[in-house]
């Protein structure tokens, strides 16, 4: 039995499917062709490493738009997260329709950051003062505001009168202001969902080309590969046992 069959038993046995064809493709395929399905397992590594890293930033994000009660942010990074989640899962599972609702949210999720950017670098006539962010429940702005680099806190004078729980305490010697901050923040996810819907893009195109090209492995047989050596071994058995 050569290499390529007992890798392919040896991948059957561990329980992955035929349906899967990465494995049972690498072993009958020719030198010149493993790199090219090498190459696949490169761009799912990639896409794999910038979903791990989208997660990171994305829980990194989110935590900050709680303490500032961004409502609008909240609600778009946790549909972002499990977006994200599923293009992973698709992307270790070979499931390419997950893949493609990931590039497609990757789309989407550009075109927010690009008004995120627009609203709080004051673009078109857009203005970071405004409650557009917090579905005008509240007087909050971007915790950065408070709390960005090098800024101090302005305590209200004493005997002012009662005080909004709500109202915004202003902050003065910031270093960076908080509409750079959050636009820094961003271009970040700008160039990671932009490298992962090139990656998404390549890779379902990969695996599209694998299935297209899974019955020259024999994919489409009825009959699986033990039933084809069950038959071989009952053959010789019965040959065996021939009257002479």
């Amino acid at each position: 039995m050569g290499g390529a069959a007992l890798l392919g038993l040896r991948a059957e046995a561990l329980g992955i499917p035929r349906a899967g064809g990465f494995w049972f493709r690498l072993a009958e395929a020719t030198p010149a062709s493993r790199a090219d399905i090498m190459g696949c397992c490169s761009g799912r590594c990639a896409l794999i490493f910038l979903c791990t890293f989208q997660l990171v930033t994305a829980l990194e994000r989110q935590v900050f738009d709680f303490l500032g009660y961004q409502w609008v942010p909240i609600l778009a990074t946790f549909v972002h997260i499990v977006v994200v989640i599923l293009g992973l899962f698709g992307t270790i599972q070979y499931r390419p329709r997950y893949i493609v609702v990931y590039a497609v949210w990757a789309a989407a999720w550009i075109t927010w950051n690009i008004f995120i950017i627009c609203f709080y670098l004051e673009v078109g006539g857009l203005s970071k003062d405004s409650k557009l962010l917090t579905f005008n429940l509240s007087r909050h702005r971007s915790w950065w505001r408070e709390h960005g680099p090098g800024c101090l806190r302005e305590e209200p004078a004493a005997g002012l009168g009662p005080l909004d729980s709500q109202a915004p305490v202003p902050a003065i010697g910031c270093t960076l202001e908080h509409g750079y901050v959050e636009a820094l923040h961003s271009t970040l996810q700008i160039l990671v969902a932009l490298l992962g819907f090139i990656c998404a893009c390549y890779v379902v195109s990969v695996f599209t080309e694998e299935e297209d090209s899974f019955d020259f492995i024999g994919g489409f047989d009825p009959f699986p590969l033990y039933h084809v050596n069950e038959k071989s071994s009952s053959l010789l058995f019965q040959q065996a046992y021939l009257p002479a």
